[in-house]
């Protein structure tokens, strides 16, 4: 067969300066494909390119990326192949390697049948349908050039390819919008990118994207409870939770959410039947958690979770109806020192709550003060809240007029609480952060706690603390 010199040399030359050596029967295999192709051009409509772009832009362009490509085991598709590129090139430059070529048109079916018998390409035929689900053939890998929107390629892909089967695209300069807008749509969900590398034919550059198909996930363990997802601030029940963060709210509702490893396993072991449902980002979340098949679970995206969680102790949340507390009666007492407090601080209530239950001292939440069951007091208190005896007292504006010689106002001026000799059973009255009570009770009611020259007070919780103590120790010497 008679071939052009003239194209001979300028096919030479183009793929020397792109770095490829061609073997004297590459280059004739080549020359007669270029041959049948100028001969086809017109009749089959096979490509519009000119016949010196035919060199760069389709033989040239198609055997630069076989340096990129792992040597195929299975079969290589080449999607789309129209008049045979990528794949006819890279079946000259690696002839064992097993091709097929995707075109369901019947007139460039003729051409491709012809090409490959003349070549003497062997392990390359022709799929001659529309690829879709039911293609049987085995494959390993997909390869295409320019052959449409990457969202098609993965939608046609992803049905066909196994578990791990690569895509190779040849794509323009200006790839990553196309990826970027894959992305966005569900068929990107099926792979992982693991390369873009650029190379260049002639003055164009041009892009190589590697893909992969995911492995599945195996199926995971259905998380315990019966869970639910939250994706948006605009959730009526997630709206409902942020309001529990507000103390009125959270009295009003008679719910609460609250934050901590230690509390949330004592919830769940001891105080199920307060539980309304568990906050988490995710089912490993729950690791470790008794959580009951019939405890509902919220999964939140992790974006919107810290809302909830304000002081960053992280999931799980135990969302909780707050237990009814007992009222207090101007008559009744214990045998042990006992506490009336009024803090509206809700971390100082739970400071408290925490104290009195290590000394088993009942506590008095005084109208005033802030519920016990706010998350800052749950996170201070833990899961002492529901260990310690908690009664609703009146105003501490009350306590002076009340009938009983057991009730003393701890105060910064008064009596030694050391050297005071009253009941075991004494109940002490604190006035709120700052105030305090000096103006309402009498002197010789005011139990004050000793301290050096110069310091002027200590903080409510912590004086609360030490003097629940101090009677306790006093109590336990007698």
């Amino acid at each position: 067969m008679f071939f052009n010199p003239d194209r001979a040399k300028l096919l030479l030359l183009e793929f020397d300066l792109a770095g490829l050596k061609l073997s004297d029967l590459q280059l004739r295999q080549f020359l007669r494909l270029d041959q049948l192709l100028l001969n086809y051009l017109d009749q089959l409509d096979l490509t519009r390119t000119s016949p010196r772009q035919l060199i760069l832009k389709h033989y040239l362009d198609s055997a630069l990326v076989a340096q990129f490509l792992p040597e195929p085991t299975g079969a290589l598709l080449d999607l789309g192949s129209g008049a045979g590129f990528p794949g006819l090139p890279l079946a000259i430059l690696n002839p064992h390697w097993p091709l097929i070529l995707a075109e369901p048109r019947q007139k460039r079916l003729a051409f491709l049948e012809e090409v490959i018998a003349l070549l003497g390409l062997p392990r390359v035929r022709v799929y001659p349908h529309k690829v879709g689900p039911r293609l049987a053939e085995p494959l390993e890998a997909i390869i295409c050039r320019d052959f449409g929107p990457l969202t098609e390629i993965l939608e046609l892909a992803a049905p066909i390819l196994p578990e791990n089967g690569q895509i190779y695209l040849l794509k323009g300069a200006r790839v990553e919008e196309e990826i970027q807008e894959a992305q966005k749509t569900p068929a990107w969900a099926h792979f992982t990118q693991l390369t873009l590398r650029r190379y260049q034919v002639g003055p164009q550059e041009r892009s190589l994207v590697t893909l992969r198909k995911k492995t599945p996930r195996p199926p995971q363990a259905q998380p315990p409870g019966r869970s639910l997802e939250i994706a948006s601030r605009q959730n009526p029940r997630f709206r409902s939770w942020l309001k529990l963060l507000a103390g009125r709210q959270q009295r009003r509702l008679g719910e609460t959410l609250a934050a901590g490893p230690k509390i949330v396993r004592d919830l769940l072991t001891n105080q199920a039947d307060l539980i309304l449902g568990l906050l988490a980002t995710k089912p490993r979340d729950l690791d470790g958690y008794p959580v009951k098949s019939s405890t509902p679970v919220f999964f939140l995206r992790p974006e919107i979770f810290p809302e909830l969680d304000p002081l960053g102790v992280g999931p799980p949340l135990a969302w909780l109806k707050t237990p009814a507390l007992p009222t207090w009666e101007p008559g009744e007492a214990w045998p042990v020192p006992w506490l009336l407090i009024p803090f509206q601080d809700p971390r100082n209530v739970g400071t408290v709550i925490r104290a009195a239950a290590a000394l088993a001292a009942p506590v008095v939440l005084l109208a005033e003060a802030a519920s016990p069951f706010h998350y800052k007091a749950l996170r201070a208190a833990g899961p002492t809240v529901f260990q310690t005896p908690l009664l609703l007292g009146p105003s501490y504006r009350e306590l002076p007029d009340l009938p009983r010689d057991d009730l003393y106002a701890l105060s910064p001026r008064g009596q030694s609480i050391w050297r005071h000799s009253g009941p075991p059973g004494l109940g002490l009255a604190l006035g709120p952060e700052g105030p305090g009570l000096d103006s309402l009770w009498a002197p010789e009611r005011r139990l004050t706690i000793p301290m050096k020259p110069g310091v002027e007070s200590l903080n409510a919780a912590l004086a609360a603390a030490m003097a629940l103590a101090i009677l306790a120790a006093r109590r336990e010497k007698n």
